[in-house]
């Protein structure tokens, strides 16, 4: 295998490696005592099946870390492919210096907790918090989903090398006969 730069991993090799690492954009909102509160993750982790849990990871110097221990729950909006001026403002320092960074952009209260829910999302996790556990310079949020909603037809945004990116093209696997509970050599078909 050969690779086209080699770095260590400390700081900004692991970084630009994990730039490498395709991840689904979500926004994290949570409804505060000031009002609705937002921010733009791209860690969202199914954790089980049997209870529903997923995870999210969050800086511990995040304004929403402590949001989301004190409302006891938060929402997991996951965007569709056309709501990148969502994400980047979500990511950007920008809203902190408005008087409500939800302004303009569709949301409405979840009917568990009153958490934002934002319009045309591609999928959407009501979560209760279960905890919040400390890794590194982050918490491990999990929340237990007690509703989620999802659109079928949206295709979700995506982020990939610190740029968001759409799906295109056909499916790599289509065709494939692997698929759940059928054996896979994992060499390519020819």
């Amino acid at each position: 295998m050969d690779h086209a730069a080699t770095f260590g991993t400390a700081g900004p090799g692991f970084r630009a490696a994990m730039r490498h690492v395709p991840t689904a954009v979500a926004v994290l909102t949570v409804r505060t005592g000031t009002g609705p509160a937002g921010m733009t993750a791209g860690s969202v982790t199914s954790v089980s099946m049997d209870p529903e849990l997923l995870s999210v990871s969050l800086r511990r110097d995040s304004r929403l870390t402590d949001a989301i221990a004190d409302s006891g729950g938060f929402v997991v909006n996951l965007l569709q492919e056309h709501q990148s001026a969502i994400a980047r403002w979500f990511a950007s320092s920008e809203r902190f210096g408005v008087a409500d960074e939800f302004l303009g952009i569709g949301w409405h209260p979840a009917p568990k907790g009153g958490h934002p829910i934002l319009t045309d999302a591609a999928c959407v996790f009501e979560c209760r918090t279960e905890g919040q556990v400390p890794n590194g310079d982050h918490l491990l949020t999990i929340g237990w989903v007690t509703a989620c909603q999802v659109s079928p037809s949206a295709r979700p945004l995506l982020s990939y090398l610190g740029r968001y990116h759409r799906i295109s093209g056909r499916p790599a696997d289509e065709g494939s006969p692997a698929g759940p509970g059928t054996a896979h050599t994992g060499r390519p078909r020819p």
